[in-house]
């Protein structure tokens, strides 16, 4: 009765959610001389078997948001984002949470950009993807250990740009999430990268696509910190630093006129109150014309411990690009053996 009801309820949120974006997803509400507001909905449906985990067999609702994306004037724009992430996974209620909220503003109509609110960390090419345009059915969290953060995202002011096709950037000055372990004597938080186009041009939006089929090949390498001193506080009192960097690259290669070739890979190095040493993926995938097979390798090698190393198989149909796609996943390796599936529909 219990899983009954719990897919009852995810059932009525996501006919909901489909109801509310026939009804105003793809309008376009324009106010004077240059503003205009569109709304999208995005649902990720995840149904997940492993042994002698919590749940063996769980069905839920892994995302379900709503996003607002708008202009105020030429120069000006405005980003909002709700989730109702993990809706049902283990039995538990998951909170209806703003997850993104922000102003974009050009500088002087050029290629940068400062941006101010509740934003995703400028680190690395990961934790910067969008979650409807993965290679994956979903990130590698395994391999990003912040601390201080609310889903990868935290309280500050970013700078965001691009030196002709080849150089970007993204840098900023941030709180430091409030967390149960955050020391309330924190400095700032520093986080930045810096991204270079080897092969066609940098990516310049708020967010990296992994998945997209490219209309020319392209590979970019990037590099990223994050720092805040004084970060976090035990329980004794004492108190520890932030520290991380990351190496990471992203590539797409057109084969022919219908095989295109994705590799991304990062090299993380933690050192803070989760985690203190090295993680790391490679992740690649095959598309034929709307089949996408994958195959991803992730590595966490924590300084004292044993490292865990696992394997990961995949198989996608994508359906008019993003806007509907679903798959398979399998999981092998030192963690538990989990079978993935996943359905997701964005309008």
């Amino acid at each position: 009765m219990e899983r009954t009801g719990r897919m009852t309820a995810l059932m009525v949120f996501l006919l909901g959610m489909l109801a509310a974006a026939q009804a105003r997803a793809g309008t376009k509400w324009e106010f004077g001389e240059e503003g205009w507001v569109t709304l999208g909905v995005l649902g990720q449906v995840h149904y997940s078997f492993m042994e002698d985990a919590e749940d063996e067999h769980d069905f839920y609702l892994r995302r379900g948001r709503f996003i607002v994306n708008g202009q105020i004037i030429e120069g000006v724009k405005v980003f909002v984002e709700t989730d109702y992430p993990n809706a049902g996974k283990n039995g538990v209620n998951a909170d209806f949470d703003i997850q993104d909220a922000w102003m974009d503003v050009q500088l002087f109509g050029s290629n940068h950009w400062v941006k101010g609110g509740l934003i995703l960390l400028p680190f690395s090419l990961e934790n910067r993807a969008s979650a409807v345009s993965l290679l994956g059915i979903d990130y590698n969290v395994e391999t990003i250990k912040f601390v201080n953060d609310f889903v990868w995202r935290d309280y500050g002011v970013s700078l965001q740009g691009s030196f002709g096709d080849r150089i970007g950037y993204k840098m900023g000055i941030f709180d430091g999430y409030d967390t149960d372990t955050k020391n309330s004597d924190a400095d700032l938080r520093f986080t930045g990268r810096v991204d270079a186009a080897l092969i066609g041009k940098v990516p310049t939006g708020w967010f990296y696509a992994q998945d997209s089929v490219p209309t020319e090949s392209y590979l970019y390498v990037g590099g990223g910190f994050d720092y805040q001193n004084k970060a976090t506080r035990s329980g004794s009192g004492l108190t520890r630093d932030n520290e991380a960097w990351v190496l990471d690259f992203q590539s797409g290669f057109k084969l022919d006129e219908a095989f295109f070739l994705l590799v991304n890979g990062s090299w993380y190095d933690w050192d803070n109150s989760k985690f203190d040493g090295n993680t790391a993926f490679v992740e690649t995938g095959l598309r034929y014309r709307k089949v996408l097979g994958t195959f991803k390798y992730s590595l966490q090698d924590p300084a004292n411990g044993d490292n865990i190393q696992d394997y990961t198989v995949g198989l996608q149909y994508n359906l008019k690009g993003n806007n509907i796609k679903g798959g398979v996943e399998y999981r092998w390796g030192d963690s538990s053996d989990w079978w993935l599936v996943g359905i997701q529909f964005l309008l």
